[in-house]
């Protein structure tokens, strides 16, 4: 008859196989991620992404200029969501390929500005990181820069941003700071501005399809700067385009933060939700020189910490 001492080196024999097992799969869970393009910004965060996933084995696929799965891996060309633990899309065209067929395993995006147009109201199934910053402390970080300021200008299509625009008029009344609409709106010869551009002490660009070229922004700043009104953008286009600030997102540090909403599906936790993203409050110093903008405080990091405190 086996002796207890027995049964206990069966017992924990079994639980250490069990716990190797278990270890075993967490090990060969896989993350597909479908990229929008293949351009630079989106490499960029699915590197920040990959970096922050460590040893889980992730694999790229890529959409081509008609909307095709291609992979440079040799394997497989189409991402079967099932084959995967979870799928990240990155950018707007993949996450409205994959959207549509994941069924029950989690999808995370990255590189997407405002989500809900692809999710409609089910916020519940939204995960990620979009490219909208917080209204709120863009409209702080321009208080901290440009203290004197009492009147922004917006620049916005209102099909695309009146959302946008209301929230910011909700903080401007506690910030004891005026908005002023400029409304963008495209026509077939040219784009139509409905605004006092003059009433303005700072001009603001947030992300708008429909003013994004390269020919408006520089026009715009052109001509703010015969005004002496310092714009504001949101991209390093604008920077080196001669915008006075420009909230820049790092993609790699975007990517690293999707990463995190992936490990912790991966680890069976919910879905986190929506997280904004980091970014940095960046003066051109050119501009600031010729504008005349007295010294003031530094560029300032919204870090995920100061989004956070009461």
């Amino acid at each position: 008859m086996p002796r207890p001492s027995q049964y206990l080196f069966v017992l924990l024999a079994m639980l250490a196989l069990i716990a190797i097992s278990a270890t075993a799969y967490a090990e060969q869970k896989n993350v597909g991620v479908l990229l929008s393009k293949e351009i630079a910004p989106y490499v960029d965060m699915v590197e920040g992404l990959e970096a922050r996933l460590g040893n889980v084995e992730v694999q790229r696929f890529f959409l081509d200029a008609e909307g095709r799965p291609y992979s440079l891996s040799g394997l497989s060309n189409n991402p079967v969501p099932e084959q995967f633990a979870a799928m990240v899309a990155v950018g707007p065209e993949a996450l409205r390929y994959l959207q549509p067929q994941m069924g029950s395993v989690p999808l995370i995006y990255g590189m997407v500005l405002n989500p809900l147009n692809f999710y409609g109201e089910n916020r519940d199934a939204i995960c990620g990181v979009p490219l909208n910053l917080p209204v709120e402390s863009q409209l702080k970080a321009i208080q901290q820069h440009f203290p004197s300021i009492k009147r922004l200008g917006i620049f916005y299509d209102p099909k695309n941003n009146q959302a946008f625009y209301d929230e910011a008029s909700g903080f401007a009344v506690s910030m004891e700071l005026e908005l002023i609409s400029l409304q963008v709106r495209r026509t077939p010869a040219k784009l139509d501005i409905v605004g006092e551009l003059a009433r303005p002490e700072a001009l603001l660009f947030i992300p708008d399809r429909t003013i994004i070229s390269k020919a408006v922004v520089q026009h715009v700043i052109k001509d703010a700067y015969s005004r002496r009104i310092p714009v504001v953008g949101y991209n390093t286009f604008f920077h080196d385009s001669g915008a006075a600030l420009s909230f820049v997102i790092d993609y790699r540090e975007l990517g690293r933060q999707v990463g995190a909403q992936v490990l912790s599906v991966l680890g069976g936790g919910t879905c986190p939700g929506e997280m904004p993203p980091n970014f940095t409050a960046k003066r051109n110093v050119d501009a600031w020189r010729v504008l005349g903008l007295p010294d003031g405080k530094e560029a300032v990091d919204q870090s995920e910490e100061e989004r956070d405190a009461p």
